[in-house]
């Protein structure tokens, strides 16, 4: 069956889904708790099955307080607001404060610790649906908000990531998946820095300040020489210059277009915008998005002597500072206080907010 369902805590409500593609190529888990992706399955160069994304085997090492999100779709707004803080209509709202000084990824209970509703949408291709309804006042956000998020696993080797949502009040809304890729398998690489990267399409990026809070500025990445994977810096890997980054490790929203819209489904699908190739296993991940940014984020704040493999990866130890590198595909952090961002993350009833970003996985011989 290419969709399949397993219980794994009946207590809490907890079940397991597995999409897998005719070929059998791909397979991809996701939880119903925080619509969270536990497993990527994909063949390498020496067609070894490899478990290319960080997580746990059991529902409980998703209750862990040091959990840095792996796999989970974030919401009601991913990446900062600065000082929890925004207004609509006039009204400041005020949402709990918890990576100081700014509200970050919705909040202290948000939609990576709920349970969602899931419906079995497709078999081929494998595809399931997730539903959240966060009722108005959850978190101190504004407005009953009801939130789709689609899962498919094509026979292209794809992962299709579709975000909607609607509201019965205006709103601020910014949703992602906090995947952690490892494309070596932390078994064989528990970090992530031999990984080569090549950036296409890219505007450049956000100038951000020392609480990582854009300042509105976009800076080309020819400007800052560690920031660019284009040109004759595609290819490069992640450590060859990450002790140059602001802050030592690469946190910063890459921008590929400035519209700023709620629907951006409309607009053209930005194919290849970033491109990894692990060496070890000849494994690549090609990304695509009707998103205008992503944050591009490799791990540094992952704690050190926590979290070891799964059964997948012979519970390999090591696991830390830059054993993954998400791409937060979304829109930019602290909208909701720059007026010309406003619109792509104002919700108001009678409108949809929509978004789609495909992950593409090959072998690279």
């Amino acid at each position: 069956m290419p969709v399949t369902k397993i219980s794994l805590s009946a207590e809490a409500g907890v079940d397991q889904y597995t999409l897998i593609n005719q070929q059998k190529t791909l397979a991809v888990m996701v939880l119903n708790y925080g619509g969270t992706i536990t497993h990527i399955l994909t063949p390498d160069k020496s067609g070894h099955i490899r478990d290319v994304v960080l997580g746990f085997d059991n529902y409980e090492g998703y209750l862990n307080s040091a959990n840095p999100f792996f796999g989970a779709l974030v919401g009601r707004y991913a990446n900062r607001i600065g000082l929890g803080k925004f207004t609509i209509d006039g009204e400041e709202y005020q949402v709990p404060i918890n990576n100081t000084p700014n509200a970050l990824h919705g909040g202290i209970k948000g939609f990576d610790k709920k349970i969602w509703d899931v419906e079995v949408v497709s078999e081929s291709p494998a595809a399931i649906r997730l539903t959240y309804v966060s009722e108005d006042g959850e978190e101190g956000y504004p407005g009953k908000l009801t939130t789709y998020v689609t899962y498919t696993v094509t026979d292209a080797n794809e992962l299709e990531v579709e975000y909607e949502a609607v509201t019965d009040k205006s709103t601020v809304l910014n949703l992602t998946n906090h995947t952690y890729f490892n494309l070596a398998g932390v078994e064989l690489d528990p970090k992530i820095l031999d990984t080569e990267v090549t950036m296409n399409g890219v505007k450049g990026f956000l100038e951000v300040d020392d609480n990582c809070l854009p300042t509105g500025k976009v800076i080309p990445v020819a400007d800052v020489n560690p920031m660019d994977f284009t040109g004759s810096n595609a290819g490069k890997t992640i450590g060859s210059r990450v002790n140059d980054v602001q802050g030592g490790g690469y946190d910063h929203p890459y921008v590929i277009h400035d519209t700023f819209v709620l629907d951006t489904t409309g607009l053209p699908m930005q194919k290849d915008v970033f491109v990894a190739h692990a060496p070890q296993t000849g494994i690549t991940l090609s990304m695509a998005t009707t998103e205008p940014g992503f944050q591009f984020y490799t791990g540094k704040g992952i704690a050190e002597n926590v979290f070891t493999g799964k059964k997948s990866q012979n519970n390999a130890p090591g696991i830390g500072p830059f054993s993954g590198f998400c791409l937060e595909t979304s829109r930019n952090p602290d909208a909701p206080n720059h007026e010309n961002w406003r619109p792509s993350v104002l919700l108001t009833p009678g409108e949809q907010y929509k978004g789609k970003t495909i992950y593409s996985f090959g072998v690279k011989l």
